[in-house]
């Protein structure tokens, strides 16, 4: 049998193993008498399977190729871009960069009709140089203007543009910034120098974005305002963590503690924290030890931008996003549409071969799809993947390609008369 057949053969098998999870559980759903839905995790290894009636949620009925595109969002230049990447279940979702058109609301809708699931839309809305939806919903001050008035006013101006952002079709800000001071570039994208306003503010602004329909992401923790390098140009040293913890992460923890639900992870080393030259966005000490086990923050975990210059001297976007995933990460940011295609392989591999462990892929999926509202089964998204994988085998048989296998600890369905379990 030749290398291709043996592949393609595993693609038919994947795509049979989806359908039967839809098959099944439509035929446990609609609830015909006689039957039940018996739930069997794959062979990890010994020979031995587990048995439970609890169903799989959504995490667990993915295939793996859409576990991993749950793990991606890419910063791209217009909704068309994203457009085929969606469609190609490829990425969870992306975020807007540059300045948009008027019509960008049009742009957003024509882009993820064709997504399998609903996928995160979000966009740097700060206000002042870094706002990309003027020409859409208006101009909105700097971080440095507003905190020049008071935390009242700075909600309600949060919450009318996040309102505005959400009839365009967003559901995610990069946004507020929580740094303290105005280092590595910043300028006027922080509220001020004092941990206290600082924090004020933030805890003032990110409610009032949640209200209105949009998950905003506090960043850039754990906080780039004393640094002095852009890591859009270069790797960025921090001070210590300790000498952290007394002042640049008192907004974060302030969030933490107010029930932020995502922040974003910069490219920043930290002495007493990270490895020499290892950016906290990629480090497993930072993301899982500080941020997650010290802090205690179990929300949405994103990446800046890896197309970065501070990740670009050293890794390419795949295997930036391999080693931030595997720190503890929730999505990986990706600049590009034209990098989706190897990051997402990359992602696929690293889940389906085990370097990424497969309970804490299922744990950060678990966010993004809470992040998306997804709560429970997701029949229809499965049917969606399971179209693509067919579409992808029926080519790949053509072409002599191939698709990829399970994820180890995946779960399988299968239906059974219920006479003689």
């Amino acid at each position: 049998m030749s290398a291709a057949a043996s592949l393609n053969g595993r693609a038919r098998s994947l795509l049979a193993m989806t359908l039967a999870t839809v098959t099944a559980f439509a035929v446990g759903c609609a609830g015909t008498s006689g039957q039940q839905v018996d739930v069997r995790a794959a062979d990890p290894g010994d020979g031995t399977t587990t048995s439970t009636t609890q169903p799989p949620d959504c995490a667990q009925m993915l295939p793996v190729e859409a576990r991993a595109a749950q793990l991606v969002l890419a910063m791209v230049t217009s909704p068309q871009v994203a457009a085929g990447p969606l469609a190609k279940g490829t990425i969870g979702g992306f975020g807007l960069k540059g300045n948009q058109t008027k019509d960008v609301g049009d742009q957003i809708a024509a882009a993820v009709e064709d997504a399998p699931m609903t996928p995160l839309v979000g966009a740097d809305e700060e206000g002042g140089t870094v706002q990309r939806l003027r020409l859409a919903i208006g101009e909105v001050p700097s971080a440095a203007t507003v905190a020049k008035g008071t935390t009242t006013d700075a909600a309600t101006q949060a919450g009318e543009h996040a309102a505005a952002m959400r009839q365009l079709g967003f559901n995610m800000n990069f946004a507020p910034v929580a740094d303290v001071g105005s280092g590595s570039g910043l300028g006027t994208r922080a509220y001020g120098t004092e941990p206290q306003t600082v924090s004020n503010f933030v805890a003032a602004v990110w409610p009032a974005m949640q209200k209105n329909g949009i998950t905003p992401v506090v960043k850039h923790w754990p906080g780039i305002g004393g640094g002095q390098a852009d890591p859009h140009q270069k790797l960025t040293s921090l001070d210590s963590i300790a000498e952290l913890r007394a002042k640049d992460l008192i907004p974060f923890q302030t969030a933490i503690e107010d029930g932020v639900p995502a922040i974003m992870v910069t490219h920043a080393e930290v002495p007493g924290l990270t490895q020499d030259g290892e950016p906290a966005s990629l480090s497993q000490a930072a993301i899982t030890g500080e941020l997650r086990g010290a802090e205690g923050f179990d929300g949405l975990i994103i990446t800046d931008s890896l197309g970065m210059g501070a990740i670009a001297a050293t890794d390419t976007q795949a295997e930036a996003a391999e080693k931030a995933i595997t720190a503890g990460a929730d999505i990986a940011m990706v600049s590009g549409a034209d990098v989706v295609p190897e990051v997402h392989d990359r992602l696929v591999d690293a889940i389906s071969s085990g370097r990424i462990p497969p309970d804490q892929v299922l744990a950060s999926v678990r966010r993004v799809l809470a992040a998306k509202g997804v709560d429970g089964q997701c029949l229809d998204a499965v049917a969606r993947y399971s179209a693509i994988a067919r579409s992808v085998t029926t080519t790949t048989a053509a072409t002599g390609g191939a698709t990829t296998g399970s994820l180890p600890g995946a779960t399988t369905t299968t239906v059974t008369s219920g006479i003689n379990d």
